[in-house]
């Protein structure tokens, strides 16, 4: 996977890119008891209510805008520290966990290439889970929370 080098003037949308691009390309089916092969309908940045109004749309993957916040690091270079979460939506819960495992695996088996663009101490902080009904539809929700820190030279 190629991965999007990362410029400080469009920092969100290239950490963004990056997470993005990885869950998509590593995270794509998973087996389930009684079901079989359930794959990944949606990739998406944000919840759309015409994504989640129907059930042959799930499962979603939800790879979340960043969040960043600047910190002096040395006398010539500085850090953003900041967070992405993941969220995976789906019918059945297992397939919510098994996806769930599967981008965490995605992302910690990256770490040489996330630090080739300066992205580091990249952290699972933690994963929680939801469940509701939409319409009728039972939605089994998991959502994994990574920090990470991004070091530029000071201009």
């Amino acid at each position: 996977m190629a991965v999007t080098n990362i410029a400080k003037a469009t920092i969100v949308e290239n950490i963004w890119q990056n997470f993005y691009d990885r869950v998509k390309e590593q995270v794509t089916t998973v087996s389930i008891t009684g079901v079989g092969t359930v794959t990944i309908q949606n990739y998406v940045s944000a919840y759309s209510d015409k994504l989640l109004s129907q059930k042959s749309n799930y499962p979603i993957i939800v790879v979340e805008s960043p969040s960043i916040n600047s910190e002096y690091h040395t006398t010539s270079k500085d850090k953003y520290i900041g967070g992405v979460s993941v969220e995976v939506m789906a019918n059945q819960a297992e397939a919510a966990d098994k996806f769930l495992s599967a981008v965490i695996e995605s992302i910690e088996t990256f770490r040489q290439n996330w630090r080739n663009i300066n992205l580091s101490n990249i952290e699972l902080q933690s994963t929680d889970s939801d469940m509701a009904e939409r319409g009728g539809i039972k939605l089994h929700a998991r959502r994994a929370t990574y920090s990470f820190e991004y070091h530029f030279i000071k201009s």
